[in-house]
C-alpha cells in the first residue's frame, strides 16, 4: 500500500515539475504577445496537484523536499505573473504587439507640413507633444527631451532636406518603428 502511494506521489511530483516548466514557457509566450490568452487550464491542473498533496503527509523525505521546493518555485512565479498582469492591465507596461515584432510597417503618430520650422512654432510644439506622448506610450524615457533641442533638431533636419532636394515645404512625421519613436522628414508635394 505504501509503495503505491509513494509511486503516485513521485509521479505527481514529476508531473508538477514538468507542468511548472511548461507553464513558465506558456506565460512567457503570453507576455511576449505570441498567445492571446493566459494558460489557465494548465495553471488549474498544477494547483490541483499542489492542493492534493499539500495537506497529505508525504512519507519519503526526498519526495517531500522536492514537492515543497516546487511549490515554492510555483508561488514565486505566480507572484511574478500577477505583477506582470497588473502592470499590463494598468498600462504601466505597453502591451506587446505581435505585428510590430513581425516587422510590420511603421506607424505614423503625427504629421505636419512646414515651410520654415523656426517660424511655425505652434506646429512644432504640437509635433513635440505628440512625439513625447508616443515615447511615453512606447515605454521610453521622456525626461531630457526639451522643446528647444527638439525644435533645433527638426529645423536642421528640414534645412538639410531642403538643401539636398531643393523642395519648398517639408513634411515632418512622428513615426514608431520597432518600438522606437523617431521624427522623419521628407519633401512635401
Amino acid at each position: 500500500m505504501h509503495d503505491v502511494v509513494s509511486t503516485e506521489v513521485e509521479g505527481d511530483v514529476l508531473r508538477l515539475e514538468s507542468g511548472i516548466r511548461q507553464l513558465k514557457i506558456q506565460y512567457d509566450m503570453f507576455f511576449a504577445g505570441s498567445t492571446p490568452k493566459q494558460p489557465l487550464e494548465l495553471r488549474i491542473e498544477i494547483e490541483r496537484i499542489i492542493r492534493r498533496h499539500s495537506s497529505a503527509p508525504i512519507r519519503k523525505y526526498a519526495a517531500r523536499f522536492h514537492f515543497n521546493s516546487l511549490v515554492s518555485r510555483y508561488n514565486v512565479m505566480s507572484e511574478l505573473w500577477a505583477k506582470s498582469l497588473r502592470a499590463l492591465e494598468e498600462g504601466d507596461r505597453p502591451a506587446p504587439a505581435v505585428a510590430n515584432r513581425a516587422g510590420a510597417a511603421e506607424e505614423i503618430v503625427a504629421r505636419c507640413t512646414v515651410k520654415d520650422p523656426t517660424a511655425e512654432q505652434p506646429l512644432i510644439q504640437l509635433l513635440h507633444a505628440r512625439f513625447l506622448a508616443a515615447r511615453k506610450k512606447a515605454g521610453l524615457a521622456t525626461g531630457k527631451l526639451s522643446f528647444e533641442s527638439f525644435a533645433r533638431n527638426v529645423g536642421s533636419q528640414a534645412d538639410k532636406l531642403r538643401e539636398k532636394t531643393g523642395c519648398d515645404r517639408v513634411e515632418l512625421r512622428v513615426v514608431v518603428v520597432d518600438r522606437k519613436v523617431v521624427v522623419k522628414a521628407r519633401p512635401s508635394q
